[in-house]
């Protein structure tokens, strides 16, 4: 095949992988009565601990008024709590209460099993390139952007 041609199938391929994949998780997070920014808001709590909006929306790619109103149905549904950042009483911080703690406990583990059954045909070696391949090619993009804005 050409490099043209490979260029094309690569971009085919990796437009219809992204699409199966988001498809999965989120048929997974539906599965525990959330949408992907809130899952996405609970697992970063989860795995970095509080955190002000503002990281929360740079994160997961999200406008500030977006990411309010998730982060008025969380708290309304009693999973995280706001609280006054000791360093800077200014900002508040947004955590994990203990019953979203509990929570998330319990549907991370199954998550967890939904993604590594994605990745399972590959080997430690595949998947460590693919990863090392797609922020390459994810660095790139972003610098193409960057140039043509």
């Amino acid at each position: 095949m050409s490099e043209e041609k490979d260029i094309l199938k690569l971009t085919t391929i990796l437009f219809r992988t992204f699409n199966n994949v988001e498809k999965v998780i989120k048929n997974d997070i539906k599965g525990y009565q959330l949408n992907s920014t809130e899952f996405g808001t609970l697992e970063l709590l989860y795995n970095r601990g509080k955190q002000p909006i503002q990281s929360i929306c740079n994160r997961l790619l999200m406008a500030n008024s977006s990411m309010t109103y998730t982060i008025d149905k969380l708290e309304s549904r009693g999973l995280i709590t706001r609280v006054s950042d000791e360093s800077d009483r200014r900002n508040t911080l947004i955590d994990l209460s203990l019953a979203g703690k509990a929570f998330f406990d319990s549907i991370f583990p199954h998550h967890i099993e939904t993604l590594k059954s994605m990745y399972q045909k590959l080997s430690p070696e595949e998947l460590s390139v693919l990863i090392e391949s797609l922020k390459k090619i994810g660095y790139e993009a972003m610098r193409i952007n960057e140039e043509k804005s």
